[in-house]
């Protein structure tokens, strides 16, 4: 190539590349929808697991025109509800982005029950106490609120925001023992966090409301890896993740309760 020639691609480089630039639009941004919560929100069981039930609500939607809301999944595989509570509430509440969160949904508590924890109960109750701080932090109604770690001052609560937090799916697993087990467990959770949520104090301007997963997802097959090929190995070897319909069908529950509420 010439020295002519290399000028002029050069010329064209830095005249078109503003151009190119600018033909990304940055949207203002008038909400933010974070998930929280274990391996089903994180998407787990999904192939991939990018097309997990919070990513499906953000790409399609339904809290809001992509371009004009923020999005972070928090959730992370195989917490439990002491995860959610101690390290993924604080920071939410903590971080003091520009755009502070508007809707957050949650699913955690299958992870303590299957590492042994049978208080289901004080598991509900934990899920209840992580919400009670992302709605009331602040505000005197919290022993022990989550602290900034360098003023050392309560982190403020969230403003304006909707909290929808789920049950879980019915479990199919075909042991006559274990099965009735975990769907006992199942039931008493959906009970137990229903009473608790409904002792958490809701601010004016912000809402809260139980995704249930349970009753709708009795008699459906294909929700759960156990009824796939390798996802049920013996009784206590079996995975529990929702398959790619699961998914959908936990982004539908979501959805359904988000337009009721609007």
């Amino acid at each position: 190539m010439s020295p002519r020639m290399i000028v002029a691609a050069l010329f064209l480089v830095t005249t078109l590349m503003p151009a190119f630039a600018a033909a990304q639009i940055n949207f203002p941004t008038n909400g933010y929808y974070v998930g929280l919560g274990d391996s089903v929100a994180a998407g787990e069981g999904n192939m991939p697991v990018t097309g997990g039930y919070v990513f499906d609500l953000y790409d399609r939607g339904v809290f809001g025109q992509r371009q004009e809301m923020g999005f972070a999944n928090a959730a992370v595989r195989a917490a439990r509800t002491w995860e959610l509570l101690s390290h993924q509430v604080p920071q939410v509440l903590c971080a003091e982005p520009e755009q502070r969160p508007t809707v957050v949904t949650i699913t955690a508590g299958a992870n303590d029950f299957f590492k042994g924890d049978t208080n289901i109960s004080a598991i509900a109750f934990r899920v209840a106490a992580a919400v009670n701080a992302l709605l009331n932090n602040d505000s005197g109604l919290i022993a022990s609120p989550i602290l900034d770690p360098v003023t050392q001052t309560p982190c403020r609560r969230l403003g304006g925001v909707t909290i929808l937090v789920s049950n879980y799916y019915s479990i199919p697993h075909p042991d006559p023992i274990v099965g009735p087990i975990i769907d006992q467990a199942l039931r008493g959770f959906d009970l137990a966090l229903r009473f608790w949520l409904g002792l958490v104090p809701v601010p004016a301007g912000s809402r809260l409301a139980l995704v249930d997963l349970y009753h709708p997802s009795q008699g459906q097959q294909g929700l759960v890896t156990i009824e796939r090929r390798l996802g049920y190995e013996a009784p206590f070897d079996f995975d529990a993740h929702p398959t790619n319909l699961g998914h959908t069908f936990i982004s539908q529950q979501f959805e359904a309760v988000w337009r009721s509420l609007n």
